[in-house]
C-alpha cells in the first residue's frame, strides 16, 4: 500500500509553487500517493497569529533573493505576481469544487502557473474565470459550485484541521502525521516517506 503525503497548499504562496514543481518527483522515487489539502492561508495566518513573509521588511528583502535560488535549483518558470498578495479565497474554494468534479489536476496546474509563471491576478473573479476557462474547463460550473455553501465549510473545516495540526504556514505536509514546513524540508519529507 503507497504511503500517503498530504499537501496543503494555498494558490497565493509562492514556495507552495515551488514545492508543488517537485512533488511528482517525490511520488514517483517513493511510490507515495499526494493527497492535495486545499486550504486558505489567511486563515492559517489568523489563527496562528503568523505574517506573511512579505510583509516583514527583513523577510521580504531576503524572499527577494531566496525565490530565485529555488527557481534556479528547480527549473521552474516565476515570475513574482504583481498583484501579490493575491486573495485566493474563491480560488481555494474551486480547488475543492474541481477535484470533486474530476478535474483537479488541469485547474491545479493552470492556477499554480496563472500565479507565479504568467503571472495572473487570481482575486480578481474576471481573472480567475478566464485562467480556468483556458485550462480547457468548464469555469461556470466550478465557480458556481466553489460558492457552495457546503465546498466553503470544506475549506475552513481543511484550513481548522491543519492549524489543530501544528500548521502556521504554506506549504506544509504530513507523512504519518509528522509535520513538515517549506519546500526546503523536501528532502525530510522524502526520508519520511522512505521510512
Amino acid at each position: 500500500m503507497a504511503r500517503r503525503l498530504e499537501f496543503f497548499f494555498d494558490y497565493v504562496s509562492p514556495f507552495s509553487y515551488l514545492a508543488d514543481s517537485q512533488l511528482a518527483g517525490v511520488a514517483k522515487r517513493t511510490r507515495a500517493e499526494v493527497v492535495y489539502r486545499p486550504f486558505f492561508l489567511g486563515g492559517v495566518m489568523q489563527a496562528t497569529g503568523n505574517r506573511p513573509p512579505a510583509t516583514l521588511p527583513a523577510r521580504a528583502a531576503y524572499m527577494a533573493k531566496d525565490i530565485p535560488r529555488w527557481v534556479r535549483r528547480y527549473g521552474v518558470p516565476f515570475t513574482f505576481n504583481p498583484s501579490f498578495p493575491i486573495n485566493t479565497l474563491h480560488a481555494m474554494r474551486g480547488a475543492l469544487a474541481a477535484q470533486e468534479q474530476g478535474a483537479f489536476p488541469a485547474y491545479h496546474a493552470a492556477l499554480f502557473r496563472a500565479a507565479w509563471a504568467e503571472p495572473r491576478n487570481l482575486g480578481d473573479p474576471a481573472e480567475l474565470r478566464d485562467v480556468i476557462a483556458k485550462a480547457g474547463l468548464d469555469a461556470e460550473a466550478i465557480l458556481a459550485r466553489a460558492g457552495a455553501e457546503e465546498v466553503k465549510e470544506r475549506l475552513k473545516a481543511n484550513t481548522a484541521e491543519a492549524v489543530e495540526r501544528g500548521a502556521f504556514g504554506a506549504p506544509t505536509f504530513f507523512v504519518d502525521g509528522e509535520m513538515f514546513f517549506g519546500n526546503d524540508r523536501l528532502d525530510f519529507v522524502e526520508e519520511a516517506l522512505r521510512a
